[in-house]
């Protein structure tokens, strides 16, 4: 296994059990030439919507994590990504410090990520959630805390792999929650497709 999987993308979502997914789930949002499909459902505890998006796409499992992995890169096709950097890595855990940018007026995020993975008979789970420290905050940047997600990268027997992403998100500061809602769809959408797209690149079929 290389070390690329550890620098996993991460977004502005939280971490919640992966078989919860069909549990009240609407579809908000789908690109049908490229299998993609994205979901909201209401949150129990906030006023942020919670998201699950899957996509399969040509590849292989390392590829995609290959992708995950590039961190400079994320800025290139991550919604709002503007800088991401490793911070430490052991083991199976990575630290990533993430930076944000937002419309006018609202001020850039940040958040420190630390991110797990896991495999299991061929399926690869990438982890991630906010923790403290590491990096002080900024006084120009809204430090987020509730900031986890989850990736599950699964091979199929024609070749292909199911890409699957959940979480939720609580973005901070005074971002409207039917702002943030109506907005996710459309970053679910452009997340996937701009895997997608990066997996073409000849150094991560490299991967192979």
């Amino acid at each position: 296994m290389t070390r690329s999987w550890r620098h996993v993308a991460a977004l502005l979502l939280c971490l919640f059990p992966l078989a919860a997914w069909s549990d009240g789930w609407a579809l908000r949002k789908s690109d049908g030439e490229r299998e993609i499909r994205v979901y909201q459902r209401d949150s129990r505890e906030r006023a942020y919507d919670d998201i699950y998006a899957v996509t399969v796409m040509p590849g292989s499992v390392r590829q995609v994590e290959a992708v995950l992995a590039d961190i400079p890169a994320m800025p290139q096709w991550v919604p709002r990504v503007a800088q991401a950097k490793v911070l430490r890595s052991q083991g199976d855990q990575v630290w990533t410090y993430m930076q944000y940018v937002l419309p006018y007026p609202f001020r850039a995020r940040d958040a420190v990520v630390m991110s797990e993975r896991s495999e299991h008979k061929g399926v690869v789970t990438i982890r991630s959630q906010a923790v403290k420290g590491l990096v002080r905050p900024h006084p120009d940047r809204v430090r987020l805390s509730r900031v986890q997600s989850t990736w599950k990268i699964t091979p199929l027997p024609d070749g292909r792999v199911r890409v699957e992403l959940w979480g939720i998100a609580v973005p901070g500061g005074l971002i409207p929650a039917m702002a943030y809602n109506f907005n996710l769809a459309d970053d679910g959408v452009q997340t996937m497709r701009q895997l997608r797209r990066m997996a073409l690149r000849s150094k991560y079929q490299d991967e192979r």
